[in-house]
């Protein structure tokens, strides 16, 4: 296992850009949107189309994609 930062690429949706950002190895989804100025209860981060929970480990050499999610009344 390496040690140090790791860079994740991160695709925002529905803006259509992207972004590679440096995390430390061992992460959590929470501490990569708090990089990121992100509220959790404000996106769904993805990887392969899939949700991660916010508790997740942020993996090695993956895009994650970003959903900015939006509610009203």
């Amino acid at each position: 296992m390496s040690i140090g930062p790791m860079k994740v690429k991160i695709r925002f949706v529905p803006q259509n850009t992207t972004q590679e950002v440096n995390v430390e190895r061992g992460s959590t989804v929470t501490d990569l949107l708090r990089i990121l100025h992100r509220r959790p209860d404000s996106v769904i981060v993805l990887k392969n189309k899939t949700p991660v929970p916010i508790d997740d480990i942020v993996p090695d050499d993956q895009e994650l994609s970003i959903l900015q999610v939006a509610s009203g009344g």
